[in-house]
């Protein structure tokens, strides 16, 4: 599909090569805005793995190497590297394309008769299900017709303007707000200002997206590629504390190999469960870090002013509270849950159950979506309920706490300090340039609750030595960038 652009007007200073604020109306800010929808897993792919999240691009290309048998489904890999965003039907209209699903209404079904007429049917949104029915691949491609009702604009009212300054902060346009713009930038001499129009499309919305996530100049770097990238001073890793012991159910045990000489951690020895919280990461949206941490994590760019704006703006200036809490509050999509311990769950949105009020869902398929004059139809269906399927679910019937999970159990892995994943092995571990005697090396075992995951989650989007930083004794201090 090809991607419309959009234009925007900047204000340059040309005397240091920067841009000052600039003007758009709301079709560019949805976009902007669109940002915070995406999942992170979404977000790696868009970026070709180059995201400079900490350790995330690591935990991406695991899931790409580990071996199908060790996934749930071949959908499971499919959710995770390439994660459904919950507010996909509402990006759809977006006048940039390219940056979500192009095809958000695109489901799937058994493409076989007899799985078909039947009074209860499945859908899914994963090309890689499979039929629990008849085992055969559910990849027959169908479209729904309703639209989301409402005119204008997607997250923001379309009659609005705004004012977005180098790092991202959102402004409804206000003389007052640009003058105090000016003051905060020290710009005293109205003649070095120029004004500059750019057609944003999507390779100019991906850049910005990059940038937004590693300097807090991220509009300057898109005028200028050759501006100097403006750094935070430091990465604050949230939530830190001492390490205890502790054997609960519903906490996640593991065992660390340690560098005794500097308490520096090697690998860490871990299940099923542990590696499921770490791939659900890649499908948590880029908004909802932040409702996580608040003001306690920063990502070294300026992506959070995006946050900061949609959730101290005015209601007035969206199209609905619905649409505000689709960027302040991001819900993960239907089935994307993770982890049966429940230690750090997102809010999944609710699946779509449909009826056809008159017969099958081949009838109503084939007679254009819409059902025959009378049941019960020509199979002797008087109604239909077409139900979403959990694509990590191979079977109908099936254990909830397992559903819920990527990975299958009764696993072990590695896991090296910037989250690595594989199949546990001695060998590897050894070959894999320690350089360090075993008496160096000592056992630790360490268990992981609600707060200990919240800051694996922090250390894992800011450091490439998130083992160490959240599990090691010693001090936190703040990280440069890598």
């Amino acid at each position: 599909m090809c991607s419309s652009t959009i234009k925007v007007r900047f204000l340059i200073d040309r005397e240091q090569n920067r841009v000052v604020f600039a003007e758009a109306g709301s079709d560019f800010v949805d976009v902007l805005f669109s940002f915070l929808t995406l999942p992170l897993g979404r977000i790696v792919r868009l970026l070709n793995k180059q995201s400079c999240l900490g350790s995330l691009d690591s935990i991406y290309d695991s899931v790409e190497r580990l071996d199908i048998k060790h996934l749930k489904t071949e959908a499971c890999r499919d959710m995770l590297l390439n994660p459904r965003n919950a507010a996909a039907i509402q990006c759809e209209d977006l006048k940039i394309k390219g940056i979500h699903e192009l095809d958000p209404r695109s489901f799937y079904t058994c493409s076989q008769d007899d799985c078909l007429i039947r009074s209860t049917c499945y859908y899914t949104f994963s090309i890689k299900c499979v039929c629990h029915r008849c085992g055969k691949p559910m990849d027959s491609a169908w479209h729904w017709k309703s639209k989301i009702s409402g005119e204008g604009g997607i997250f923001v009212r379309d009659k609005d303007n705004f004012m977005i300054t180098d790092d991202l902060r959102v402004i409804p346009t206000s003389l007052v707000k640009g003058l105090s713009l000016f003051k905060e930038m020290q710009i005293k001499e109205a003649s070095l200002l120029e004004e500059r129009v750019l057609d944003f499309g999507t390779n100019e919305a991906l850049n910005l997206l990059g940038k937004s996530l590693v300097s807090k100049n991220a509009l300057t770097l898109v005028c200028f590629p050759d501006a100097p990238v403006q750094e935070n001073d430091g990465f604050s890793l949230p939530i830190k504390e001492e390490i205890i012991v502790i054997e609960e159910e519903d906490e996640i045990n593991l065992k660390l190999i340690l560098n005794k000489e500097n308490n520096n951690i090697l690998y860490a020895e871990v299940g099923e469960d542990f590696i499921n919280l770490l791939f659900s990461f890649l499908t948590f949206p880029l908004g909802s870090i932040f409702g996580l941490f608040s003001d306690s994590i920063s990502l070294g760019g300026c992506i959070k002013n995006l946050h900061s704006s949609a959730e101290n703006m005015g209601l007035e200036r969206f199209k609905s509270e619905i649409c505000r809490n689709l960027l302040v509050n991001p819900k993960l999509s239907s089935f994307y849950g993770c982890n049966k311990n429940q230690i750090l769950q997102l809010e999944e949105i609710a699946s779509e159950k449909r009826i056809v009020r008159k017969g099958c869902l081949k009838c109503y398929f084939d007679n254009g979506y819409r059902p025959v004059e009378s049941a019960p139809c020509e199979h002797g269906i008087e109604q239909a309920e077409f139900i979403e399927w959990n694509p990590k679910c191979a079977k109908k019937m099936a254990d909830a706490g397992e559903l819920a999970n990527f990975v299958v159990g009764s696993r072990t892995y590695m896991v090296s300090d910037n989250l690595r994943v594989s199949p546990l092995s001695i060998i590897s571990a050894v070959g894999s340039g320690m350089n360090l005697s075993t008496c160096d090396m000592v056992g630790k075992e360490v268990s992981i609750d609600n707060v200990r995951a919240r800051s694996l989650l922090g250390a894992m989007l800011i450091s490439k030595t998130v083992l160490t930083d959240v599990f090691s004794s010693k001090p936190t201090r703040k990280r440069k960038r890598l």
